[in-house]
């Protein structure tokens, strides 16, 4: 739907990427629409692929930024563009099933931050789950391969010419382009590997051309270019997973430790990844340029979780007289399970844009789409009933990380005869989030000041985000089939390399034939469907200039937001609880002023100091429509439509000298203060239709949040040691925040869900003649991962420290050998519920080696 209210002045300065992609030996440069700058009333053409250049241009730029190349990028063994920006001051790294996802810029969880590919806005493929909260915001950049992207940027001081969304801050991805380029290249790049952890592997392999077409325009180079890629990276991951959950029923006597259930899982993923981009450019000349652009990427998941379940082991416990450390639980009982799920994420970003030099005034535009589709083909979830009335003995003391346990009576556990088919479900969702956005915005000198610039322009944006899952449940009625009859493959007997046993593995397809047969109608699962569309209208007046060594850039930028919040839920009728379409509308309007300085003490000496504001809309889950009211228990599960947007005001200061080589010492401090900070809330009070005073699980806006930190960031190469030495440097970067919001009524203050307090990276290179060698390092401290009734059972992320190889051999100019090693410490993926002797998940993913060859021509 667009309102007529979006009719409103519209543009907004976009990063138009002008940079080349040089052929390795190959007289070539690029350009970058960051990168393309006005001197004399022309495009300037740099480039935007190398080191130097990104250097260079975080050096001149008037907020404060970092800024990642693709030369940079390719010094580290990392596959996907969450990895790849984990690797930059300030931004930490979220990862899943051993991959990087999310990334939190400044501490600050992906859902605070914004998301650009080549200024077009980047949409979130998950419709619910985005890791620290189901905000739906925070964007997967585990979907964008790093072979698609010219350089990346982090920008942490937003401008009036950028979308307001970013309080943490925000990433702009720049696409891969061939402006600049002086002849046709290829760059193929192939490799695979082994996933060490169940010995699986995997396959890399990557391909661009691109170059000039066509003869000379009028300033002598050729006037259409092109670029294409394609990009494939697949894997068979397999791991285990051990799950806990705890009874937490202390005041009745149960001990503090005492399990509820416990679950040994083995994932066996099968994850194809993909990306195909193209640009195709135009530049009649030197004042003029028209791109049309298209990028495709995501990935193919085929997963299959077998699952021994134990239950009810809290429910009648003692401590074990036999072991002061262990338990013994009466009445415990088991399920084998299978989880059998084909599921597709993918962003499409298509771009239509033009950059023009009129006399004085610079205009830039485009139009664009951009799409984030999640599709799950099927998920069957199987469950095979198995003994029950066990007395079972465990320890989760001794070694909480590594719980053991023993059947004393009951039944084995492990033999397939004890398990008879119960239930199959099955699960669809074919679930979007796409938008539509036009910019326009122009730039003239008003020659008040030295090099001065008054930019206008806005930016309409139409966004419709759907969830559309579905659901069926079938409950065998063919007789008993015993696991013993559907089992697939032999035992899983080394579970954790521990020695332990969890069964056969259930055969997926005579489940999927079972469920086909049945009949079963899959229907709409209305607690997790809604149909949201969110329109922006912005329009904004930017004003810089140079006075001495003093560099001033000032301006305020308006957003006009006009939702629609559509869902399926419970109401009250007439005393009684009807379920049908609910639909809220809310408008907001938003100003966004900011004031950046920037002063150049000698030429590599640079001060900042900036004053600038941000914004953070509510999650699509936070505001379903999808209520839920149990009227005798007076219970209301629901969202909240009328949350506000959280509103940062963000003041920043910081010192940079910049060294040769690209080498640059920095230190920063920031201090961002939060309005509005949405919080899951559990109130009681009065709800229409319910006697007496209801439980209301909800969200709501507090007030007094902040994030406050400092940044500090070193990179040199040492050449001015002798000899061999010459080759070696560092590159490493330090963050950290402290942040503050109050949770629950009648709590003090704590650290804000999601935000990570410390998180560092180091790598120390060696770089001299045809030999690359890096050996790098992350950090990320513990982080409130989920919030619950208490701190005692509020959900945490542990600290993670990884380590990680790359080293690469030029046997000529035109061929390249590499090899990589990731995860040298078998760091965990850890949680745990309210200290670390309470874990509730833990996966070790062990080492991926992968080598391969480079060829440029």
């Amino acid at each position: 739907m667009r309102s007529g209210s979006f009719l409103l002045l519209s543009s907004s300065v976009i990063a138009i990427p002008l940079a080349a992609a040089p052929a390795w030996g190959a007289d070539t440069t690029g350009s970058g629409p960051d990168a393309a700058s006005v001197k004399g009333e022309t495009i300037v053409v740099t480039g935007q692929r190398l080191a130097k250049t990104a250097r260079a241009e975080q050096k001149k730029a008037m907020n404060i930024q970092n800024i990642q190349s693709a030369e940079t990028i390719a010094k580290y063994p990392d596959v996907n563009s969450a990895e790849a920006l984990s690797r930059m001051p300030g931004v930490s790294l979220s990862i899943d099933t051993a991959e990087g996802r999310y990334v939190n810029i400044r501490g600050l969880d992906g859902n605070f931050n914004g998301a650009t590919f080549g200024g077009v806005v980047l949409l979130n493929t998950s419709p619910s789950y985005t890791y620290f909260n189901a905000a739906g915001r925070a964007v997967e950049f585990d979907t964008v391969p790093i072979g698609a992207v010219d350089r990346m940027i982090v920008t942490k001081t937003g401008l009036p010419d950028h979308d307001a969304e970013g309080i943490g801050g925000s990433v702009e991805l720049s696409p891969r382009t061939a402006i600049g380029a002086k002849r046709l290249y290829a760059h193929v790049t192939l490799g695979g590997g082994i996933e060490t952890d169940q010995n699986t592997g995997l396959y890399r392999d990557e391909v661009v051309v691109g170059g000039p077409l066509g003869g000379t325009n009028a300033d002598g180079d050729a006037p259409f270019s092109f670029v294409l890629s394609q990009f494939l990276y697949n894997d068979k991951r397999s791991f285990d997973d051990l799950e806990a959950a705890y009874k937490n029923d202390q005041a009745n006597g149960t001990p503090d430790k005492a399990f509820d259930a416990l679950e040994l899982r083995r994932y066996n993923y099968n994850r194809k990844r993909f990306g195909y981009s193209g640009e195709f450019d135009f530049t009649p000349n030197s004042e003029n340029r028209i791109f049309l652009r298209a990028n495709v990427a995501g990935y193919n998941e085929r997963v299959l979780r077998n699952r021994l379940e134990i239950d009810g082991l809290g429910d009648s416990v003692v401590t074990d007289p036999s072991n002061a450390k262990g338990f013994i639980a009466t009445g415990a009982s088991t399920v084998k399970t299978l989880r059998d799920s084909d599921v597709k994420e993918q962003n499409v970003v298509l771009q239509l844009g033009g950059d023009h030099h009129l006399g004085a005034v610079h205009i830039d535009w485009f139009a664009a789409y951009s799409r984030a589709t999640y599709k799950k083909y099927t998920d069957y979830n199987t469950e095979f009933a198995g003994p029950s009335d066990l007395t079972i003995a465990y320890d989760n003391t001794t070694n909480p990380d590594y719980p053991v346990f023993k059947v004393l009576s009951g039944g084995s556990v492990t033999d397939p005869a004890n398990y008879a088919l119960d239930t199959i479900k099955n699960a669809t969702e074919n679930s979007r989030d796409r938008e539509w956005s036009y910019a326009l915005n122009a730039a003239t000198p008003l020659h008040l000041a030295a090099d001065d610039e008054l930019k206008i322009g806005g930016k309409l944006r139409y966004r419709e985000k759907i969830s559309s899952p579905y659901a069926a449940k079938y409950a065998y009625d063919g007789g008993t089939l015993l696991l013993s009859d559907a089992a697939s493959g032999s035992a899983v007997t080394n579970f954790y390399n521990t020695g332990a046993n969890i069964g056969p593995n259930i055969d997926t397809g005579q489940m999927t034939k079972l469920f086909n047969g049945s009949g079963t109608a899959l229907s709409l699962d209305t607690g997790s469907y809604f149909d949201d569309t969110e329109n922006i209208a912005a329009a904004y007046i930017q004003y810089r200039a140079s006075i001495g060594k003093l560099g001033i850039l000032t301006g305020v930028r308006y957003e006009h937001t006009e939702a629609i919040y559509r869902g399926i839920g419970d109401s009250i009728v007439n005393g009684a609880v009807q379920t049908g379409p609910l639909s809220t509308p809310h408008s907001y309007d938003n100003v966004f002023p900011t004031l950046q300085l920037r002063y150049q003490a000698t030429p590599n000496l640079i001060a900042r100091a900036t004053y600038s504001t941000g914004i953070a809309r509510p999650g699509f889950y936070q505001t379903l429509q999808a209520t839920s009211i149990d009227v005798g228990g007076g219970v209301v599960s629901t969202g909240n439509p009328d949350l506000k947007p959280m509103y940062g005001h963000s003041f920043d200061a910081s010192l940079e000298y910049y060294l040769p080589d690209s080498g640059i010492i920095s230190v920063g401090a920031f201090d961002k203060e939060i309005k509005s900070f949405i919080v899951t809330r559990a109130v009681r009070g009065s709800y229409s239709g319910i006697t007496g005073t209801a439980l209301i699980q909800t969200y709501e806006n507090v007030s007094g949040a902040y994030a406050r930190g400092i940044e500090a960031n070193f990179v040199d190469k040492f050449t001015g040691l002798p000899g061999l030495l010459g080759g070696l440097g560092i590159d490493a970067n330090l963050t950290y925040v402290s942040s503050s919001v109050a949770l629950r009524d009648g709590e003090g203050s704590v650290a804000m869900p999601g935000t990570i307090p410390w998180s560092w990276n180091a790598a120390v290179f060696y770089e001299r003649g045809p030999v690359q060698l890096r050996l790098s390092s992350q950090f990320e401290s513990t982080v409130l991962f989920g919030v619950s009734d208490s701190r005692a059972t509020d959900v945490f992320q542990d600290s993670r420290y990884t380590l990680d190889f790359n080293g690469s051999y030029d046997f000529s100019k035109n061929v390249q050998f590499y090899v990589n090693a990731k995860n040298l410490t078998n760091a965990p993926l850890r949680f745990y519920e309210g200290t670390p002797n309470r874990p509730i998940q833990r996966e070790f993913y062990d080492l991926t080696l992968e080598g391969g060859v480079k060829l440029r021509f």
